[in-house]
């Protein structure tokens, strides 16, 4: 059994959310189709400057157009995760989710997750977790397609985080485990 005290700060849910919605593995086809749809217009584009000549007119008209379309494509391939973080921080800037960054409780033990702020109290059975993902930062583990528990891996010494990673292994369901990667 592992006890631990920790909160979730602002960042924390930043990271989670650009996580679900843009960075984390299941979302790896719909990163590539939005990263082809960004080339269309430029190669549209390209296609009609050539075709109109307008290559061969002056060079800094042709350069200021080359920069223009550089420029607006740069923007509109970073755009999208900086627009998924600020609206995280948007979320997380609003007072009706101050719960969400309480500081809480968490027992983890051979019968599931139990959590405790001082507001709530909730308990999850080991097979109430439908997919668990990780990254450098963070454990997730999913109770719906875009719910999750956020816990940082810095709130663990490591003969904990080698506890709680043997429960995972131990009692996470194999769909949970390894679900994710066939679903990519």
């Amino acid at each position: 059994m592992i006890s631990l005290n920790y909160s979730i700060s602002k960042e924390d849910y930043v990271n989670y959310y650009t996580f679900v919605l843009w960075d984390g593995p299941a979302n790896r086809k719909k990163r590539v189709i939005y990263y082809l749809r960004q080339l269309v217009p430029l190669l549209i584009f390209v296609f009609a400057f050539y075709y109109t000549g307008i290559f061969e007119r002056n060079s800094k008209f042709t350069l200021l157009i080359i920069g223009f379309i550089f420029l607006t494509s740069i923007l509109s391939f970073v755009g999208v995760r900086s627009n998924t973080a600020k609206r995280a921080h948007q979320i997380t800037d609003d007072p009706g989710n101050s719960s969400i960054f309480n500081e809480m409780s968490m027992i983890v033990s051979e019968t599931g997750i139990a959590l405790r702020t001082d507001l709530i109290e909730s308990k999850y059975q080991w097979k109430s977790f439908i997919k668990k993902q990780e990254n450098k930062d963070y454990f997730f583990l999913f109770t719906s397609s875009i719910q999750a528990l956020i816990i940082p891996k810095r709130i663990f010494n490591v003969s904990e985080r080698a506890q709680f990673e043997k429960l995972l292994s131990q009692y996470l369901s194999f769909d949970a485990e390894i679900g994710h990667l066939m679903k990519s």
